[in-house]
């Protein structure tokens, strides 16, 4: 036997000893397909692909071991070996981990929404507060004043964009599944992390941001005004329509109308978080190769239907031609329906290239 074939040989015999031993069958027959080969040319091309191919192999190994090693750790269930790990997928990926992956981008997008949201606020008050001769104190506090009633808004929508924007990276790794289950497993940790920030909102909606606009509306008018609807607690929002309901005249169902308008359309921003965070997972898993197109027509579509939805529900219970908590939930409601439609049959992906199949040969072709 040449001495370049022999060396070759036991050059992948001892490399073979790194692949898992699931593989020892595949790696025999390697070493005979090379014995078979009297080409000294093809000879090198072949083991320099077989070489290639066990690396691979062990580097799949030595992956799954340290995924199950963990999960046993972690007391997680070993049922599912299809787990992938790494650049191409992870089928199986942690809750802890996954919420870990939302949190930047929903502090990011908060933040940047707030931020553009209050300085636009704030410009418009400017010309106003200049001409009172207001100090740079009285500028800050309006500063200050906006954030709370502008989160009630930008919450909602920075929960949409950070689910979608994670479940778009989890679409370009090939980790979102093609089935219900493997939805359900990804979007229940969102939609109950949403859920603890809508329960945030919800305070913020019903004990603090009526405060705030109470001073607010102070501040900018430099007196005190009458109570309205948007700077009452949600208490004082329901004795006021308990009393309006009793009095006589159109006059006083329309106010209290009014005020179980605003009763509901605080709860139903608050819910409006889990609706979202459902709704971002059903539209990126349905499309999971979107992109950034999904990601911004996707989200401008959600909030201009949501917006308008919410808006024209206001309108018909002042008008009180629906009920007041129909005419506030009914956006909550659409979108809820879409989200549960696109859910139901989440789209599929195409497997990614590589996984388990090998292929020996030339590493450099193409």
């Amino acid at each position: 036997m040449p001495r370049s074939r022999l060396a070759l040989q036991r050059l992948l015999v001892r490399a073979a000893t790194l692949s898992p031993p699931r593989h020892c069958d595949l790696v025999r027959g390697m070493v005979a397909e090379l014995d078979a080969i009297t080409e000294p040319t093809e000879q090198t091309r072949f083991a320099l692909g077989a070489l290639t191919a066990i690396g691979r192999l062990a580097v799949s190994g030595c992956t799954q071991s340290s995924i199950e090693s963990l999960r046993f750790v972690l007391g997680v269930p070993l049922g599912a070996r299809h787990a992938r790990l790494g650049g191409s997928a992870m089928s199986e990926i942690m809750t802890r981990q996954l919420l870990h992956r939302h949190a930047r981008p929903f502090a990011v997008t908060l933040a940047a929404l707030t931020l553009l949201l209050v300085a636009n606020q704030v410009l418009r008050w400017v010309p106003q507060l200049s001409e009172r001769g207001a100090s740079a104190a009285t500028v800050a506090e309006v500063l200050l004043l906006s954030v709370p009633f502008t989160l009630a808004l930008t919450v909602p929508m920075a929960v949409f964009l950070s689910v979608c924007w994670v479940f778009t990276r989890l679409g370009r790794e090939g980790a979102l599944g093609s089935t219900r289950g493997d939805f359900r497993r990804l979007a229940m940790p969102v939609v109950g992390a949403a859920a603890v920030v809508a329960t945030l909102t919800l305070v913020l909606n019903t004990e603090v941001l009526p405060r705030t606009n109470t001073r607010l509306v102070a501040v900018l008018s430099g007196s005190e005004g009458r109570p309205t609807e948007r700077t009452m607690t949600s208490g004082e929002l329901r004795d006021a329509a308990q009393s309006a309901r009793s009095a006589p005249g159109e006059q006083a169902v329309t106010r209290a109308a009014a005020f179980e308008v605003e009763i509901q359309k605080r709860l139903a921003l608050a819910a409006a978080c889990m609706v979202l965070a459902l709704a971002g997972a059903s539209i990126v898993t349905r499309f999971p190769r979107g992109g950034m197109g999904l990601l911004i027509g996707g989200s401008i579509l959600v909030f201009a239907g949501y917006y308008a939805a919410l808006v024209a529900g206001e309108s018909l219970a002042d008008r009180q031609v629906v009920a007041p908590g129909v005419a506030m939930w009914m956006a909550n409601a659409l979108l809820l329906g879409v989200a549960l439609v696109l859910a139901w049959r989440p789209g599929r992906l195409r497997p990614d290239s590589g996984s388990d199949s090998l292929t020996i040969g030339d590493p450099g072709a193409a």
